[in-house]
Protein backbone atom coordinates (compact mmCIF):
# COMPACT_ATOMS: atom_id res chain seq x y z
CA UNK A 1 0.00 0.00 0.00
CA UNK A 2 1.59 3.39 -0.73
CA UNK A 3 1.93 5.71 1.77
CA UNK A 4 2.86 8.77 -0.86
CA UNK A 5 1.45 12.32 0.28
CA UNK A 6 -0.82 14.38 -1.03
CA UNK A 7 0.23 16.67 -3.81
CA UNK A 8 0.77 20.39 -2.20
CA UNK A 9 -2.30 22.64 -2.57
CA UNK A 10 -2.20 26.73 -2.15
CA UNK A 11 -2.57 27.48 1.61
CA UNK A 12 -6.68 28.32 1.25
CA UNK A 13 -6.61 24.13 0.91
CA UNK A 14 -7.02 22.08 3.82
CA UNK A 15 -7.96 18.33 4.81
CA UNK A 16 -10.33 17.23 7.27
CA UNK A 17 -9.70 13.81 8.67
CA UNK A 18 -12.38 11.34 10.24
CA UNK A 19 -12.23 8.10 10.20
CA UNK A 20 -14.31 7.48 7.73
CA UNK A 21 -14.10 9.97 5.54
CA UNK A 22 -11.71 12.85 4.41
CA UNK A 23 -13.22 16.12 3.04
CA UNK A 24 -10.81 18.87 1.05
CA UNK A 25 -11.93 22.46 1.96
CA UNK A 26 -11.39 25.88 0.60
CA UNK A 27 -11.75 28.04 3.17
CA UNK A 28 -14.86 27.03 4.91
CA UNK A 29 -16.55 25.68 1.68
CA UNK A 30 -16.30 21.41 1.27
CA UNK A 31 -14.85 20.94 -2.37
CA UNK A 32 -15.07 17.00 -2.36
CA UNK A 33 -14.92 14.31 0.21
CA UNK A 34 -13.59 10.78 0.03
CA UNK A 35 -15.65 8.38 2.00
CA UNK A 36 -16.31 4.43 2.19
CA UNK A 37 -18.40 2.99 0.03
CA UNK A 38 -19.17 -1.11 0.27
CA UNK A 39 -15.68 -2.60 -0.02
CA UNK A 40 -14.18 0.39 -1.48
CA UNK A 41 -13.41 4.53 -1.69
CA UNK A 42 -15.00 6.98 -3.66
CA UNK A 43 -14.69 10.59 -4.43
CA UNK A 44 -17.61 12.68 -4.44
CA UNK A 45 -16.40 16.45 -5.76
CA UNK A 46 -19.25 18.50 -4.58
CA UNK A 47 -17.48 22.08 -6.16
CA UNK A 48 -16.85 21.76 -9.59
CA UNK A 49 -17.23 23.82 -12.69
CA UNK A 50 -21.71 23.67 -13.77
CA UNK A 51 -20.33 23.40 -17.45
CA UNK A 52 -18.19 20.38 -16.72
CA UNK A 53 -19.41 17.92 -13.26
CA UNK A 54 -17.12 15.39 -12.41
CA UNK A 55 -18.43 11.95 -11.74
CA UNK A 56 -18.13 10.35 -8.39
CA UNK A 57 -14.65 8.93 -9.17
CA UNK A 58 -13.99 5.11 -7.28
CA UNK A 59 -10.78 4.68 -5.60
CA UNK A 60 -8.76 1.99 -4.19
CA UNK A 61 -8.23 3.52 -0.67
CA UNK A 62 -8.69 6.49 1.18
CA UNK A 63 -5.18 7.65 1.01
CA UNK A 64 -5.46 7.15 -3.07
CA UNK A 65 -8.36 9.42 -2.70
CA UNK A 66 -6.40 12.32 -1.11
CA UNK A 67 -4.13 11.79 -3.96
CA UNK A 68 -6.14 12.07 -6.45
CA UNK A 69 -8.41 14.54 -4.76
CA UNK A 70 -5.42 16.62 -3.79
CA UNK A 71 -4.27 16.62 -7.82
CA UNK A 72 -7.51 17.18 -9.46
CA UNK A 73 -7.77 20.38 -7.37
CA UNK A 74 -4.39 21.74 -7.88
CA UNK A 75 -5.07 21.86 -11.74
CA UNK A 76 -8.32 23.69 -10.76
CA UNK A 77 -7.07 25.95 -7.78
CA UNK A 78 -7.79 29.20 -10.03
CA UNK A 79 -11.34 27.74 -11.05
CA UNK A 80 -12.06 26.30 -7.45
CA UNK A 81 -10.90 29.63 -5.59
CA UNK A 82 -13.06 31.61 -7.42
CA UNK A 83 -16.28 29.04 -7.15
CA UNK A 84 -15.38 29.24 -3.29
CA UNK A 85 -15.36 33.26 -2.91
CA UNK A 86 -18.59 33.41 -5.01
CA UNK A 87 -20.30 30.84 -2.27
CA UNK A 88 -18.98 32.63 0.69
CA UNK A 89 -20.12 36.17 -0.23
CA UNK A 90 -23.11 36.93 1.84
CA UNK A 91 -26.44 37.01 -0.13
CA UNK A 92 -27.51 41.08 -1.13
CA UNK A 93 -30.68 41.72 -0.12
CA UNK A 94 -30.62 45.06 -1.35
CA UNK A 95 -29.90 47.33 1.62
CA UNK A 96 -27.40 49.82 1.51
Amino acid sequence: MSRALPSRLPPQFRWVEEPERKFLCLNSVKVLEICKRNRGWIVHVFLQDPEREQPIVAVGSANAGMRWGANWAKLRSRLLISLAAAKEEPASDGTP
